[in-house]
């Protein structure tokens, strides 16, 4: 058979609606960590070839949450303290360092932006709505890093976040830590507000220290 451009571009369609779908279940923990992924499985369960399978699979091993063996499908990526442990500890050396450069270059709009971003969150947690919390979350420290500038920190930044997040929606929060990271989201934006770049840039690697605490404690016990 031709391949043609169509085709191609209806290959690819398809295989990023697989890799969203495959992100979203293992978000939700209906795939779990160190489970194994068949390709034939997953073909199946989407209604669709082993081309776009393996063009997902691929997309989602280039995130760093699963692994692909040739001719054997994939595994997600196993979990555990020192992983947690290690996700968080560059995460806060890089959004340290992209919330210094955010708050060095920050505009009127965009501190508008974080301000209502973190009401959201705030929302969200006031209400208890995990998802919420983590799509505000999300949209937060994206808009830091757009300003920040720095794609090639922001790849790396997101190897692995998915696992992560899967993690804090399983576990959810310890007593009192939604509210308080509400409160440190606001912190944080009013030094990004005032261009304190030092001020904004150890709000940032604080802000990841406690949420690495409060997860390792909760996932320990």
């Amino acid at each position: 058979m031709t391949t043609t451009p169509t085709s191609l571009n209806i290959g690819a369609t398809t295989a990023m609606r697989v890799a969203a779908d495959l992100r979203q279940r293992i978000l939700n923990g209906e795939f779990a960590p160190g489970q194994r992924l068949k390709i034939d499985d997953i073909a199946t369960l989407f209604g669709v070839s082993h081309m776009p399978v393996r063009a997902a699979l691929q997309e989602l091993e280039a995130e760093g949450v699963l692994q692909v063996f040739p001719h054997r499908g994939a595994e997600i990526r196993g979990v555990d303290v020192r992983f947690v442990r290690n996700m968080y500890d560059l995460r806060a050396a890089i959004e340290g360092m992209l919330t210094e450069r955010c708050a060095a270059a920050i505009t009127a709009p965009v501190i508008s932006v974080l301000r209502t971003t973190a009401q959201a969150f705030e929302e969200a947690a006031s209400r208890g709505d995990s998802h919420g919390m983590i799509a505000s979350n999300l949209k937060l420290h994206a808009a830091i890093n757009e300003v920040a500038d720095n794609p090639e920190a922001v790849r790396v930044l997101g190897q692995g976040r998915l696992l992560v997040q899967a993690l804090r929606l399983r576990f959810g929060f310890g007593p009192g830590q939604a509210a308080l990271i509400a409160q440190e989201h606001l912190d944080l934006v009013d030094a990004i507000a005032r261009g304190d770049v030092a001020q904004a840039g150890e709000r940032a690697r604080q802000h990841c220290i406690r949420a690495r605490d409060d997860l390792l404690e909760l996932i320990q016990h």
